[in-house]
């Protein structure tokens, strides 16, 4: 399970929380209620990312928990996808006085998805205690957490009520999940890495490998970087893919390069594989490939494993790149290619199977 893993140090798990929601709904009290006792009546704006710890016992286990605060301020956002990277679970919080805070929560869970795998979820409707001024029923905010398959609680940070309950009931849920998956069952783990213009397919990709999901109409460009894991078996072998969907803006966005310039060449680090992506309708995407590659190839091991993949090609009559050139180019660059389609599934299964195929040969040829 991403994000959480035993330990031999003074706790059993140690699992990653994060706390998002609009400004102003109580996230830092319900942190620093949790982790101090502590509530302050006039707390300061979170500004970017604040975390703290905790050592909580789960059945018969010592459960660190490390939340982190996520701002919920809108010029803020842009930071925040980096800090969901590894977390295993979430308290999406709305005030219950102001339905406005209620109504934001379905944008905050799709974004909590996108960059997320299979993560647990506790919608929370803090400030309980304010009952004269209550503007979200308890029974709307259930069948909502009904509706998308998310825990539900009431709290009051100020009064400390269901705070501590909160926070132990998604870390309860969180470590049944780890044991019900097991957290070493599998042989090999393989990082990969999808890079590739915007607006290619990378996260439809992504998303229908390891979701067998599809959005019409997906996030315009992944912001930073999100990531998913599958793990398949190969013969006697248990493979765990973890698959990084990098951000596309670098090249063209100077404040993207400002704010993520550590985070994309991060995600280079380590691969063993990666798909560099182009949409076989538009030719700049393809022209884009050789700057792609060198970038991989420099930032990257030179031994890593590489399939070009041309994706949506159920386009036929908008095709702009024929499979022949796009063969061509990978025989010429040594690398593997193949053509798929997100939407209808196509191919998409065996590109990545074709790829963890060739480095577990490699892997056990070598004897890793």
């Amino acid at each position: 399970m991403a994000g959480g893993y035993r330990t031999d140090e003074d706790y059993d798990w140690l699992f990653k929380v994060v706390l998002i929601g609009d400004s102003g709904v109580g996230k830092s009290n319900l942190r620093s209620r949790f982790t101090q006792n502590k509530f302050s009546l006039e707390p300061k704006k979170t500004v970017g990312v604040e975390f703290a710890t905790h050592i909580v016992r789960v059945d018969d286990a010592k459960v660190k928990a490390q939340i982190w605060d996520t701002t919920g301020q809108e010029r803020y956002r842009a930071i925040v996808p980096a800090y969901y990277r590894g977390a295993v679970g979430a308290l999406l919080v709305y005030d219950v006085t102001r339905h406005v805070t209620f109504e934001n929560v379905e944008s905050w869970l799709v974004e909590l998805r996108d960059f997320t795998d299979n993560i647990v979820v506790l919608l929370v409707g803090n400030k309980a205690d304010l009952h004269h001024l209550r503007a979200v029923s308890t029974e709307d905010a259930k069948a909502f957490a009904e509706k998308e398959g998310t825990y539900f609680m009431e709290t009051s940070a100020l009064e400390s009520l269901n705070v501590e309950n909160a926070f132990t009931e998604v870390l309860t849920q969180i470590r049944r999940k780890a044991l019900e998956v097991g957290d070493n069952n599998y042989d090999y783990l393989f990082k990969m890495v999808l890079i590739g213009d915007s607006g290619v397919g990378k996260s439809n990709l992504l998303s229908r490998f390891t979701r067998n999901e599809f959005r019409l109409m997906s996030k315009s460009s992944t912001i930073g970087m999100k990531f998913a894991t599958r793990t398949l078996r190969f013969d006697d072998k248990v493979v765990k893919a973890e698959i990084w969907d990098t951000a596309s803006q670098e090249r063209n966005d100077l404040d993207f390069q400002m704010n993520y310039s550590g985070i994309a060449s991060a995600c280079y680090r380590v691969p063993i594989g990666a798909l560099v992506v182009y949409d076989v309708t538009r030719h700049a995407t393809f022209e884009n490939v050789e700057g792609w590659l060198k970038e991989l190839r420099d930032q990257s091991d030179q031994n890593i494993f590489i399939m070009l993949v041309g994706n949506k090609a159920d386009l036929h009559h908008l095709r702009a790149i024929s499979t022949e050139d796009a063969k061509a180019f990978a025989e010429k660059e040594g690398i593997f290619f193949m053509e798929t389609s997100a939407l209808e599934s196509l191919n998409v299964e065996n590109a990545f199977t074709e790829l963890l195929t060739q480095i577990l040969r490699k892997v056990v040829e070598v004897g890793g």
